[in-house]
């Protein structure tokens, strides 16, 4: 298998789970705060959406670990690696906070938390969901980064028999612990089931499992079509499971065999969607709209914009208001903040061999194919 191989599908679904996470929290923020569908609207479309946030954050933690398995030369030494990872996401990340506190406030210890994104750390909603709430993930990130020197080198040493038994095991166990966690007080299934960094690394290690065993040409499993409808399925069941078992523990599998399907669609060549410049570029851009759209509807509610009870032609015209200027904000933070800090903090050494692709960004290449 091509280590280089700049997998431009996954780039395009990016978008598509960034969209997801846009559409719940627009019913939770704008329509329907308690997420609680009227019987006939419960179709395929509110199954998606309604848990979007996390199934779409369920991607991007397996998709973190396979593309940075993908991408990885052995002997390039943690340092870098960790250093690599900061310029990513730290700029953009810094920008949107401080933006955030001009928009809400913060007091010291929920700032200096989100700062070192340390903030899933604590139990306390105050802290993890002050400033701009969706950088939970990002303390998520930041945990994976820190231990991915130390997990890679470990499943490496595995064979297929024991990559597929420990895929197996991080299903499971996934899906138990959401089972557990169901008759704790929702306050606290919240943070131990789906914000605690501990936890949530085994949906990145499932990705780095997955990543080695398509590399290996070890992986068995549907293709992108069927991935998508398993996808589907899942989302469905998960209307009528008790929190939070709905959260992503039943599409865990299914989000990680589109991402495996999706990688060996690039290897093969195979022309889908995802692979098409439009999505392809606003993939490239879905980390700072993924970042700014949240904060887009704190300044509308700030600001008196937001009409809970307003005729459907209106909401839909607010929210497709809310849509434009946070992919607009997002477009401004990649190309002001976010490519030319990674420019700037990452030198290019032209005289050397050249590197693999960057797993989250390939802007040190004139070509729009970042995958995260």
């Amino acid at each position: 298998m091509n280590r280089d191989s700049r997998l431009p599908a996954l780039t395009g679904l990016r978008w598509a789970a960034a969209l997801v996470v846009f559409g719940q929290h627009t019913l939770e923020l704008f329509y329907d705060p308690d997420l609680v569908a009227p019987r006939p609207v419960r179709a395929a479309l509110w199954a998606l959406l309604v848990n979007g946030g996390a199934m779409g954050v369920s991607f991007f933690f397996v998709l973190s670990g396979f593309v940075l398995t993908w991408s990885d030369t052995p002997g390039s030494g943690a340092a870098g690696f960790w250093w690599r990872r900061f310029t990513k996401i730290y700029p953009a990340t810094l920008v949107t906070t401080l933006l955030a506190l001009l928009v809400v406030g913060a007091g010291p210890g929920q700032l200096a938390a989100h700062l070192t994104l340390t903030q899933t750390w604590f139990p306390q909603a105050s802290v993890f969901g002050a400033l701009n709430p969706v950088s939970w993930s990002l303390s998520c990130e930041a945990f994976f980064y820190l231990c991915f020197p130390l997990l890679l080198p470990a499943l490496r040493r595995l064979r297929p028999g024991g990559l597929w038994a420990t895929a197996g095991t991080l299903a499971c166990g996934v899906l138990l612990f959401g089972a557990a966690l169901t008759t704790v007080p929702r306050s606290q299934a919240l943070w131990l089931g789906y914000m605690f960094p501990p936890v949530r690394i085994a949906e990145f290690i499932l990705g780095i499992v997955v990543a080695l065993l398509v590399r290996a040409g070890a992986w068995r499993g549907p293709g992108l079509r069927w991935s998508f409808v398993l996808v589907a399925l899942g989302a469905v069941a998960a209307l009528r499971a008790p929190y939070p078992l709905n959260q992503h523990a039943l599409t865990l599998v299914p989000v990680t065999l589109v991402v495996a399907a999706a990688a060996r669609a690039d290897l093969a060549g195979v022309p889908t969607v995802w692979t098409r410049p439009l999505l392809r570029y606003l993939g490239e851009v879905s980390f700072a709209f993924y970042l700014v759209h949240y904060l887009t509807y704190l300044t509308y509610e700030r600001l008196g914009l937001l009409p809970h009870h307003a005729h459907p032609l209106v909401a839909a015209l607010v929210t497709v208001s809310v849509f434009s200027i946070s992919l607009l904000g997002a477009m401004a933070v990649y190309h002001g903040v976010e490519l030319p800090e990674l420019l700037r903090l990452r030198p290019r050494r032209r005289a050397l061999p050249a590197a693999p692709p960057d797993p989250d960004t390939t802007v040190e290449t004139p070509l729009p194919i970042p995958v995260r």
